[in-house]
This record gives structure tokens, C-alpha cells and sequence, in this order.
């Protein structure tokens, strides 16, 4: 890197000593959408000393041009109506010159109490990132968050709320730049329990930079709720009714009051979702030959209460510092049932010679808190600042389940089984972190910081178990206690250069690990102490106003979540539970991605990943028990390659399009249950959204998705699936409310069907769902005052959250 440098500069001397004395600088001035922007005030700017040269006005295919211009460091500011102003990098002049477009994004302004705001698109696909605009989608309003993120392009979620990124496992999901701390079902459970109406924006970073924690194999999905920008007291309401199989009501807030030093916000939200499922298994026990096999057909029933409530205030201090307190509170209480019958066939008898019938009811309680208190103080005028960062996290749950497994064999009475248990869950984490930014110039800057975490968690599971002889609950063998402590200290460099159109940034970020679990009850104990480097580097080049490319790479870990490692069984019957792995190490990861921007409006990338010591799901079976059961662990290494198009533009006036493909081709290879796996696949993703506007106040949209047969970790292939919706909106009450109608899965269409075949498994699971569904929404707006800048804050937690929950 350091040659390179050395070699630009070399010639950017060169060029200067044979300089013209007047020179010619052109461009174009765009707006967010790639249309042209006439009248535009362009201004070009001595770098040195910020005094003004020269004006230009844009003409109407929004094109400007200065003449007679010396050699020198200049930039532009471009100032217009509605969309503020704009500084373009700033750019070395030695000889006639035409710079890349400058795009304006609008601003949201406030007249007599109304709100005017350009409608911004579905999707914009930038170099670092692809932001999905939650609003834009009138279909969105009846969704909650997870359903969102289903959506969205190049997401997919699985039937226990597993997100996948481009095909590939280990996403980090943040919320307003902080981690939630959760992943599996409880990380499903947040996200069912928040509406989407409350979100702003999804920022997907398939490649985040050495600022962020290096978790997630995949890269980061960030969750931006909705947060007003103007003085005053500003805010919406949204009101929801969902049809489906069983009634569900998704109603959300957020209030913002602004005035002088002091910014007051908060948001929240209430849930009632109810809903069923349906689950047939079949399973084949054999060793050469099949020697039977048992079919079971399951149904589920849960009703879920959710609330959601976040308080904050920001203090400016001074013009340079500012102070801000956050919390986050949120209670999900679901009370669900499961009811399953199972036949044992043997030597392909038609006749089953036993049966199972099981119900296990279950209330789970799950409560969340996160406290944070955040500070930044710039040094000077030219962007030098320090930022810190410190937060509290408790995590709650208890899960109160009762289970009854009854086995009928035709020559023997009946054979019950009863297992009862309370479980809870306490989980504490401390994390604090202070970053350092410092522009080194116009073009340069230079990023450091710190931070460190400490997890507790302690979980305890006293199962018992009917005793009919002694007429009493006595201690089940599944009784267990497990807790975990970790600490993980963290520091990272980031600098970030433009030289003419290219553009360099390269990072460095070391974090260290030390961990001890310990099985209580069976006295053992299990340590880890490591240091990993990971780093990354970035290169982008302009070509012209309608080309951008942008290569980078990164390499990132995956740590267990807590509950993988909680080695309690997870009980649905005798013959089917799930059950953690406390000796579970992390995984890591390369990833490489070639990208190019065409016209801001066609996306295309290649990707290339290469994992090592894959922390899988797995299925585990006894032939002579017929025991199966899930757990996870550090088996097979895996090699995704991927091409991706995304396609976002209006197509007509009335009718907007937003297009995403990935085909890729995903290869595990291990030794798995001590048989050796390798299982290749080619897989595709297809998303499209259709946006129509009619008239002023009206619109409509038509979206979906198909996901081609995949595979998920190494064992499981999924069949296709997809999804088919319709959703309407109209303007009222002087565009202050919008009414919006939604149809969810319009034909029914989505469906998990699960093929398991390695070893001695061979398993087939059906999952259907309560998909099918209409809903109808109302929000409202009200709006008075100037609109400012609102800080962007981000906590120092960054990884510990996503890793409580465990899969289901």
C-alpha cells in the first residue's frame, strides 16, 4: 500500500508541473432518484483557504461548468431548495476535469404543522451498504420486524427465526447501533414483538468496517427506528388489526419534544399475536435395510402479549458536547401449547405396533432492560471528536412447561411419563467503549477506539419427574445447572483516504477472549483464553459519474451464543429434545466482495467465503432407542461463492421497481457423526417489490419472494418456498394519516419442507403456518417545527446480545 501511495504521488507532481494556467471543471447535480436538478446553486471552492471562485447555475439536465480555472485544491458546495447543501470531496485540479455526479438527498420540511417530505425509494444500494426504506412499502405497516426482514433483499429467515444473508448463516443484528444481544428464538421473539411501523430504515453491511465488533459470519443487518428531526413536539401514532388463522394487533409509537438544549424521545409499543402451526415428521431407522420407522403429526397453538418502551434524552452541554441517557425496556409473555401423536411401524408393517401421544404446555416469560448512557465532545471545527459509550444489559426469562408423553403398546397397559420444571434465565452485561475520530485533511481521516465486555449468565434447569410407586415429583436425570462468564476485550485503528477517484480504506481490530463455563451440578469446568486479529481493506473507483466499483475484504469470528453452550435438554417428548454443547469454540471466516454501482440505480456484486470450524446444527439418532435430538457443534468448514443484482428504479411515472437476484453455490465439508459429509448446492434468491402510485393520495403494491432449494448448515435441505403479496395505501386527513390495506401470502404458498440425509438419519419434517393473512393499518403524523440534525449514537454494545438466545 505504501508503494501505491508513493507512485500516485509521484505522478500527481508530475502533472502538476505541466499544469495549464485555465482549466475547465464540469459535472451534474442529481437527485437520491438519478434525476437531473435544474437551478442548482454550484459553488467551487478554494480547498486552502474555503474562499469562493467561482458560481455556476445547473442547467435543466441538471449539468454545471466553471472555465478559466487555475490549477489548485478545490471542492463544490451545491445549495438548493428543499435539499440543503452538499460538499463534494476535494479534488486535485492539473487539467480539464469532469467530476462524478453529486447526488442531494431531500430534506423534511414543516409548513403550518404539515409535513412535506420527498417519498424516498424501496431500496438504495451504496458501495458499504443497501438501505431498505421501510416506509415506502405500503404492505410493510401489517408486518412485524421479522416479517420484514424476510422481505428485504438478500435476507432470508428460517421456520425457528434463523436470518440468512446471501445465503450464507451468522448475521449480526443491531438495533439503532447497538446489539441486541439475542439470536435463535429469542432474538425471533424480539423481533415478532416490534411492529414494523416503528422502523426508519434497514441498513444491511455485508462487509462492516474494523470500527465494528468483528461478530457475524455474514456481516450486520442494522434497525433504524423512526426518529423525528424537527423543534417542537413531533410524533406518530400507528394502529394495527391482522387476520389470519387467529386475530393479531401490532401497535406502535414515538414521540420526539426538541427544545433548546434538550431533546426528549421515546417510543414503545404493544403486541398481541396469536397463532398455530402444524409439524409432520418421519423418520427412518435402520442400519443396511429399513427396520422401521415413525411418523408424527404435531400442532401448535401460541398467544403471545408483547410491550416494548424507549425513553432517552440528549443535553447539549456546549456547542462541542453533548450528553445522552437511554432505556430500553421490553416484556414478551407467551403462552403456548403443543399436541403431537407418533406411530412406530416395523419391517414395513402397515400396523403400528406402539403409539405416542405427548402435550407439553408451556408459559415463557421474557424480560429485557438495557440502560445506556453516551458522551461527545468535538475538539475542533474540522470533525476531531470523542465519543463514549456505556451500557447495562439484563436479560430475563422463565419458562414454566409441563409435559405428558403417554405410550400405548396393544399387549401392555398405557405407560405415562410426566416432567415438569420452572427454568430461568438471568443474563448481565456490562459493556463500555470510547471511540476517537480525526480528519486528517479534506480527503483523510484516522479512527481509533476501545472496548471492552463482561457477560454473566446463569441458568438452571430443576426438572422433575412423576414417581407413580412413591406418589410424588422426585428429581429428573435432565436436572442441570450451567454458568458462564466471559470477557472480551477489544481495539481497533481504521484510517480512510480519497485520492482523485479512487478511494482507500484500511483497518485493524484485535480482540481478546477469556471464558469459563461450569456444569454446577456435575462439577466440571471449561476455559478458553485467545487473541485474534482481524482485518479489512477496502478500494473504490470512480469511473465516471455513472460507474462505481468497490472491492474489499474482512475477516470476522463467530462466537457460540450463551444458550448453544447451556447443555440443558430442551424437551418436546421421549423421543425428540434439543440440547447445547458447552464445548463449543468460535468459527472464523473470510469473505471477499467484488461490487459495481451502475447509474445508482443497477447493483451487482461477487462474493467469495470461506469458513473454518462451523458451529453446525446437527441431528443425532439412537436405532435402538429411537431417541433423535438437535445440538450443535464445531463440524465441517464450508466455501460460498455468490453473484448478486439489485435493480431499483421507476420503470414509469406511476410505477416503480425494485428487483434483487443471488444465485449461489454453498459446499460443506466434514466429518459429521463420525461419517464423513460433503454435500454441495446450488442455491437462488429472488425478491421483487412493485410500487404504483395513482393519483395524489393513492398507491399500491405488489411483492414477493421464491428461495430455490437450499442448504442450511451441513445436514438440512430445504425445499423451495415463496411468497406472493398485495398491499394498498391511501392519504387522509391532509396527508397527516394513511389508511394501509395488506395481503400476506395471498395463495398460501410458503411452506419449510426439511430433508436429513447423512449417516444413520434419515428424516423428513413439513412445517406450515399461520401466513395467510389481511391486515389493516392507520397511522398518524403531527409535525411542528424547523428541522435540525439529530446526533447519530451508537452503544458500546456490539456483539454480547446476539448471542443469548439458542436455537429452537
Amino acid at each position: 500500500m505504501k508503494k501505491l501511495y508513493t507512485l500516485i504521488l509521484l505522478v500527481f507532481v508530475v502533472m502538476l508541473a505541466n499544469a495549464q494556467d485555465s482549466l475547465i471543471v464540469k459535472g451534474i447535480i442529481r437527485d437520491n432518484n438519478d434525476k437531473a436538478l435544474t437551478a442548482v446553486t454550484v459553488s467551487l471552492i478554494k480547498a486552502t483557504d474555503s474562499s469562493l471562485v467561482k458560481l455556476a447555475l445547473t442547467t435543466p439536465d441538471g449539468r454545471y461548468e466553471f472555465r478559466g480555472v487555475k490549477a489548485g485544491s478545490y471542492h463544490i458546495l451545491a445549495s438548493f431548495v428543499g435539499f440543503g447543501q452538499l460538499y463534494s470531496p476535494v479534488f486535485h485540479l492539473s487539467d480539464n476535469t469532469e467530476l462524478a455526479a453529486l447526488k442531494m438527498e431531500p430534506q423534511a420540511r414543516s409548513l403550518a404543522g404539515v409535513t412535506v417530505q420527498a417519498k424516498r425509494p424501496m431500496v438504495e444500494a451504496k458501495l458499504d451498504k443497501m438501505v431498505v426504506n421501510v416506509d415506502a412499502s405500503p404492505s410493510n405497516a401489517s408486518n412485524n420486524v421479522l416479517e420484514l426482514l424476510e422481505k428485504s433483499p438478500g435476507i432470508s429467515v428460517d421456520r425457528d427465526g434463523n436470518i440468512s444473508l446471501k445465503g450464507k448463516q451468522g448475521v449480526t443484528v443491531l438495533l439503532d447501533g447497538k446489539q441486541t444481544y439475542l439470536s435463535g428464538q429469542e432474538l425471533a421473539d424480539l423481533l415478532k414483538s416490534m411492529s414494523a411501523s416503528q422502523l426508519d430504515q434497514i441498513e444491511i453491511m455485508t462487509q462492516p468496517s474494523a470500527k465494528y465488533d468483528a461478530a457475524g459470519n455474514s456481516g450486520i443487518i442494522n434497525l433504524r427506528t423512526k426518529k423525528t428531526k424537527a423543534m417542537g413536539f413531533n410524533g406518530s401514532i400507528s394502529v394495527a388489526y391482522i387476520q389470519g388463522n387467529y386475530p393479531k394487533s401490532p401497535n406502535s409509537f414515538n414521540f420526539n419534544l426538541r427544545k433548546g438544549k434538550v431533546n426528549f424521545f421515546s417510543s414503545g409499543g404493544y403486541t398481541f399475536w396469536q397463532s398455530d402451526s402444524k409439524q409432520y415428521l418421519n423418520r427412518k431407522f435402520s442400519n443396511a435395510t429399513i427396520a422401521s420407522e415413525f411418523d408424527q403429526n404435531g400442532w401448535q397453538k401460541n398467544t403471545s402479549k408483547s410491550y416494548n418502551l424507549r425513553l432517552g434524552v440528549d443535553y447539549s452541554v456546549s456547542a462541542k458536547t453533548t450528553i445522552g441517557f437511554m432505556v430500553n425496556g421490553m416484556t414478551n409473555r407467551v403462552k403456548g401449547s403443543n399436541r403431537s401423536e407418533g406411530d412406530f411401524y416395523s419391517n414395513g408393517v402397515n400396523i403400528p405396533d406402539s403409539n405416542i401421544y405427548a402435550t407439553n404446555n408451556r408459559k415463557n416469560t421474557f424480560k429485557n432492560f438495557t440502560g445506556n448512557i453516551n458522551f461527545r465532545h468535538q475538539l475542533n471545527k474540522n470533525g476531531r471528536e470523542i465519543t463514549a459509550d456505556l451500557d447495562y444489559v439484563k436479560y430475563s426469562s422463565e419458562l414454566d412447561q409441563f409435559t405428558n408423553n403417554q405410550m400405548i403398546y396393544p399387549s401392555d397397559p398405557v405407560s405415562q411419563y410426566l416432567l415438569r420444571a420452572i427454568l430461568p434465565t438471568e443474563i448481565d452485561i456490562y459493556t463500555v467503549k470510547a471511540d476517537y475520530t480525526h480528519p486528517l485533511s479534506k480527503e483523510a481521516k484516522f479512527e481509533a477506539g476501545v472496548k471492552t465486555s463482561l457477560v454473566k449468565t446463569d441458568n438452571n434447569a430443576p426438572y422433575e419427574t412423576w414417581d407413580a410407586a412413591q406418589n410424588k415429583w422426585v428429581d429428573d436425570v435432565r436436572k442441570d445447572h450451567f454458568a458462564y462468564d466471559e470477557q472480551i476485550s477489544a481495539v481497533y485503528l481504521n484510517f480512510n483516504k480519497q485520492v482523485k477517484k479512487w478511494g482507500f480504506q484500511t483497518g485493524l481490530r484485535g480482540e481478546h477472549t477469556h471464558s469459563t463455563g461450569k456444569q454446577v451440578l456435575a462439577g466440571k469446568s471449561i476455559s478458553r483464553n485467545y487473541f485474534q486479529v482481524f482485518p479489512t481493506a477496502y478500494i473504490s473507483y470512480s469511473l465516471n459519474d455513472k460507474n462505481q466499483f468497490g472491492l474489499n475484504y474482512g475477516r470476522r469470528i463467530t462466537r457460540p451464543n450463551y444458550q448453544d453452550m447451556n447443555p440443558f435438554q430442551k424437551f418436546l417428548d421421549l423421543y425428540t429434545f434439543n440440547q447445547g454443547n458447552p464445548y463449543l469454540t468460535p468459527q472464523f471466516t473470510h469473505n471477499i466482495e467484488l461490487s459495481h454501482i451502475f447509474a445508482g440505480k443497477l447493483n451487482t456484486s461477487i462474493n467469495y467465503t470461506s469458513t473454518t470450524d462451523i458451529i453446525n446444527d446437527i441431528i443425532k439418532q439412537n436405532d435402538e432407542t429411537k431417541v433423535i435430538y438437535q445440538t450443535k457443534e464445531n463440524v465441517a468448514s464450508s466455501r460460498n461463492v455468490g453473484i448478486t443484482v439489485n435493480y431499483n428504479a421507476p420503470l414509469l411515472k406511476w410505477w416503480t421497481i425494485s428487483l434483487f437476484a443471488n444465485g449461489y453455490n454453498n459446499m460443506y465439508k466434514g466429518l459429521v457423526n463420525n461419517v464423513m459429509l460433503k454435500k454441495e448446492i446450488f442455491g437462488y434468491f429472488f425478491n421483487m417489490n412493485n410500487q404504483f402510485k395513482f393519483a395524489k393520495t393513492w398507491g399500491a403494491e405488489v411483492s414477493g419472494f421464491y428461495q430455490s432449494r437450499f442448504l442450511y448448515t451441513s445436514m438440512f435441505i430445504i425445499e423451495p418456498m415463496g411468497v406472493i403479496s398485495f398491499g394498498a395505501s391511501k392519504q387522509i386527513l391532509k396527508n397527516k394519516g394513511t389508511l394501509k390495506l395488506s395481503i400476506n401470502d395471498a395463495f398460501l404458498l410458503q411452506r419449510s419442507n426439511v430433508d436429513i440425509r447423512h449417516g444413520n438419519i434419515n428424516m423428513r419434517v413439513e412445517n406450515s403456518w399461520d401466513n395467510r393473512r389481511v391486515g389493516l393499518t392507520f397511522t398518524y403524523r403531527f409535525s411542528k417545527g424547523q428541522a435540525v440534525q439529530q446526533r447519530k449514537q451508537s452503544g458500546s454494545s456490539q456483539d454480547e446480545q446476539r448471542r443469548i438466545g439458542g436455537g429452537n
